[in-house]
């Protein structure tokens, strides 16, 4: 299965008042990792476009585990854990530098749909091969 990394840092703009981050940013760092993973493998959303397809997330899940504050860095580690016929299951870890544990864990799933319809296809063949493959040069 393919995996990434992705620095993130929580930028004052991505906490609250108590200067902790904001739950939904880290969905940001999420979507991070998610795009150096397909663009890692050169599935781009104009490929996709071209295709006619897209990949709506139908489930997002995290659970934080430790404080995230401002100026806090660490990396957000995404792996595909599950392909399913017309889904992925991607799940993630953001850990602190210099820590073990990750502060937050979750996973999201997204299917695969015809652009005009909303109706799933199949994981498109040359995306399932490449996760399969399991390098790790992204």
């Amino acid at each position: 299965m393919r995996q990434v990394e992705v620095p993130f840092v929580v930028y004052w703009g991505d906490a609250d008042p108590a200067e902790l981050i904001f739950y939904p940013n880290v969905f940001r760092y999420v979507m991070q990792a998610e795009y150096a993973l397909f663009r890692g493998l050169g599935y781009t959303l104009r490929m996709m476009r071209e295709l006619g397809i897209v990949n709506p997330r139908v489930h997002v899940e995290a659970d934080y585990r430790k404080p995230l504050w401002v100026h806090d860095r660490g990396v957000c580690r995404l792996w595909v854990s599950r392909i399913g016929r017309s889904s992925l299951r991607l799940d993630f870890a953001l850990v602190k530098d210099g820590e073990e544990e990750p502060a937050v864990t979750g996973h999201l799933v997204q299917v695969f749909v015809d652009a005009r319809t909303m109706r799933p296809v199949p994981v498109p063949e040359e995306l399932r091969r490449a996760f399969e493959a399991g390098e790790s040069s992204v």
